[in-house]
């Protein structure tokens, strides 16, 4: 669902009547609440009249919507403007807080670039052991992070924002695990399932693996599962790495079904596909 569709509602009408229903406005609700509204009709396209709570309001209107259909709003700004952001009701947290997809996403980005710098010392710890099951290596870095309880807190600040994210996201997860490949920048793990719930065997699954390997080099990792069948595919535009690593997938993997081009809307990474997909 792209983020960008759900726009900014501002309200007018022009003179007093209009700076009457903006007091009550200003008297009945507050920044941070989340209201619905129902359409009446068109004023002219994408400017409709709605009623909120018996107050009657002209708001521009972005989305397809038909007069009689209950639309969401978050209450951005109460003054110098009333500012109300149509949103998706589905980015409602179980609690009915909003949550803005694009604005967590920012904020992973931004605790994970911190705790990266932080933790730079634990991951190259981790890197020089080379332990070589996965779990091994979560467990050691789980045990590092117990001995410095600022880079832990960064840790989980992050996990806190993939969380905050997954909430609102049905068919997608976010997952943050720098242990997997302690010297790669950038990690993000997003999974996304279509889920045939009529016949279960018929549901797909994709899972995106994205990082920086160093000194930088993007690489994705494409992993694609439908029963009884998996494969994957390695994302890059480095001939370097296409030659460092698609010799062994090829020599070990079956599953392995070649090496492609980074496509232009995942070069940010998969978030940047999750968002704008």
């Amino acid at each position: 669902m792209k983020i960008s569709k759900y726009g900014n509602r501002g309200f007018s009408g022009g003179g007093k009547k209009s700076s009457e229903r903006s007091a009550m406005f200003r008297k009945k609700f507050s920044v941070g609440q989340i209201l619905q509204g129902k359409l009446i009709n068109w004023y002219q396209p994408k400017l409709g009249w709605v009623i909120i709570e018996d107050l009657e309001l002209l708001a521009s209107i972005q989305t397809n919507a038909s007069p009689g259909d209950i639309l969401t709003f978050h209450v951005e700004q109460l003054y110098p403007d009333i500012i109300l952001k149509e949103i998706d009701p589905a980015h409602l947290s179980g609690h009915g807080a909003y949550i803005n997809p694009a604005g967590v996403t920012r904020e992973f980005v931004s605790n994970r670039a911190t705790f990266q710098a932080q933790a730079s010392s634990i991951l190259n710890q981790l890197q020089d052991e080379n332990i070589s099951n996965a779990t091994g290596r979560k467990n050691r870095f789980l045990n590092l992070l117990e001995n410095d309880v600022k880079t832990a807190i960064l840790f989980f600040k992050t996990l806190n924002s993939a969380a905050r994210l997954n909430s609102v996201l049905p068919t997608t997860r976010l997952y943050y695990m720098p242990w997997l490949v302690p010297c790669g920048l950038n990690q993000e793990i997003v999974l996304k399932t279509r889920v045939d719930n009529e016949n279960p065997d018929n549901s797909f699954y994709e899972l995106l693996f994205s990082l920086d390997l160093p000194p930088s080099l993007p690489a994705r990792f494409k992993i694609m599962y439908k029963k009884p069948q998996c494969g994957f595919k390695l994302l890059t535009d480095d001939p370097r790495l296409k030659a460092l690593l698609e010799p062994g997938f090829k020599a070990d993997f079956p599953e392995f079904l070649g090496t492609e081009h980074i496509p232009p809307h995942n070069a940010g990474g998969v978030l940047a596909e999750l968002l704008n997909g």
